[in-house]
Formats: C-alpha cells, structure tokens, sequence
C-alpha cells in the first residue's frame, strides 16, 4: 500500500457512521473509475430525481428539430 493511501485510510479511520456514509456517497458521485476496455463507450451518471430513470425513447432523434431551432434563433433564413 501506497503512503498516500495510507494517509487516506489514517484520515477516515475516525469518522462518524454518517460522516462515513457521506464520503462514501460523494466518491460514488463524483469519481468515476477509468474505462480502459473501450474508449469510445460513453458513460452518463444521472444524479438526484433522474438516477435510473429512461428520459426519452431509444429511438428519438434529437437532431430533427435542429433546422427549425436554426431558423427561430436566426440562424439560417
């Protein structure tokens, strides 16, 4: 074991139960684990009211509306 991680394990080993849960739940939010098998995957983490939730169809399309988008923001005439 690394002297970083041994620091690390030194800070947390005082810790409240709550404390413990809180630190456990921000490093699930917010360090996410490298991808090394497949570069090209893309990883989404929802957070709050979205965790786990489908937030649209597999098949929308959501570039059809961009001309008419374009065209209300003045775009493209």
């Amino acid at each position: 074991m690394s002297v970083l991680q041994d620091q690390v394990l030194q800070k947390v080993k005082g810790l409240s139960e709550d404390n413990l849960q809180f630190l456990l739940e921000m490093i699930d939010r917010f360090m996410q684990p490298e991808v090394k098998e497949n570069k090209n995957m893309v990883i989404t983490k929802r957070i709050g009211i979205a965790r786990g939730q489908n937030l649209y169809d597999d098949d929308y399309d959501f570039d059809e509306m961009n001309p008419e988008i374009a065209k209300m923001f003045g775009v493209v005439e």
